[in-house]
């Protein structure tokens, strides 16, 4: 079977030749790769070697889709202005200014702290919407370079949750505010959810077979109750939204999900993207299996004490002891990420290897 087979089938819940794995690298470990690979793109070193491409759209490539954008309303203006290694984002609206500073990539101010903050916040969804664009030739250009050796997949941006306590309010914020006025907070997530169904309808009706929502779920940050009255109920509108258009939903949850795992279940999702073991996550794979039932689809990751902390020599043994029988049957993909990191290539080789040896069903 080709990539391509083997991904579709799997998803489909068909039988496949032989065991699936993926892996994701950027330029931290392409540009330290060996001189006689140095340069290889991202899907060059997939193919290299000899895994599986599930490409989240755009990754690596100078192909982007963009489609759906949030467009704020009339009279909103956003500028950013770089001071040092900080950037400092403003947006000025009729009802006043929100900033934030990011420091490589990583927030020291979010746009809301304070109540009045929050008012000028919910002005700015009040006037927003989500526009549609044709992606179908950035798509189709992806297509073209994974060819048969895998898939393109949608990567989209969080939920209304997720997205508010990860890049506009953060922790503290949200929940302070939550707490202090929770009719406020209620009526402001209320507010964006319903802009942002519009947003899973286009992305939805656009190219691409399979939908991943990048949420980076875990209970250090969304407690069970949050999930279960904010959270959960937005992804279940994702998943039925992507379900009416015949399509698969999964979602990214590449945190500590096992206090989660009754109400994820209430979503209906397809798969989960991203799910980590102990001892960096918290979920076994089988356990998800077991309180999700045996056609989630699994994309898992090759935990990172043993994939980049650990002895090369150890990958293999760790594959051995957790590829049980019943995960050899699952609707699984092994999943060993670099994404900021400098991974050796001898550590993605071990893994080939394994599959070599191993990997027919």
């Amino acid at each position: 079977m080709t990539g391509r087979e083997r991904l579709t089938a799997l998803l489909r819940g068909q039988p496949t030749d032989r065991l699936s794995w993926t892996v994701l690298v950027d330029d931290h470990t392409l540009g330290a790769l060996p001189d006689d690979r140095r340069g290889m793109t991202g899907i060059e070193f997939s193919r290299h070697l000899g895994c599986d491409i599930v490409q989240l759209e755009g990754w690596g490539t100078p192909h982007q889709c963009v489609s759906p954008t949030l467009e704020w309303g009339e009279g909103v203006t956003v500028t950013g202005r770089t001071e040092g290694e900080r950037f400092i984002q403003q947006i000025r609206c009729p009802a006043g200014v929100l900033e934030s500073v990011t420091q490589r990539g990583h927030p020291r101010k979010f746009l809301v702290d304070t109540l009045a903050e929050l008012r000028i916040y919910r002005s700015l969804w009040e006037g927003a919407r989500f526009v549609a664009h044709d992606d179908r030739p950035a798509f189709a250009a992806l297509e073209a370079l994974v060819g048969e050796d895998g898939i393109v997949t949608r990567f989209l941006a969080p939920s209304t949750i997720p997205r508010l306590l990860e890049n506009d309010f953060g922790m503290l914020a949200f929940y302070y505010l939550l707490h202090d006025h929770p009719q406020e907070m209620a009526e402001l997530i209320a507010l964006m959810h319903q802009r942002e169904l519009e947003a899973f309808r286009i992305a939805a009706s656009g190219p691409g077979e399979v939908l991943i929502l990048c949420e980076n779920t875990s209970t250090t940050y969304i407690s069970p109750g949050i999930y279960r009255r904010f959270n959960g109920p937005h992804v279940r509108d994702f998943v039925d939204i992507v379900h009416a258009e015949g399509k698969m939903a999964i979602i990214h949850m590449c945190g500590h999900i096992k206090g989660l795992l009754p109400q994820i279940e209430d979503t209906s999702l397809d798969g989960i993207h991203a799910l980590t073991p102990p001892p960096t996550g918290d979920t076994p794979w089988e356990l998800a299996l077991d309180a999700l039932g045996e056609d989630t689809v699994i994309m898992g990751v090759l935990d990172p004490t043993i994939f980049i902390l650990g002895p090369v020599e150890g990958i293999g043994e760790a594959l051995d002891r957790l590829y049980t029988p019943r995960l050899r049957e699952a609707r699984f993909v092994l999943w060993p990420p670099a994404d900021g990191l400098t991974v050796p290539l001898e550590r993605f080789e071990s893994v080939a290897e394994w599959m070599a040896r191993n990997g027919s069903r």
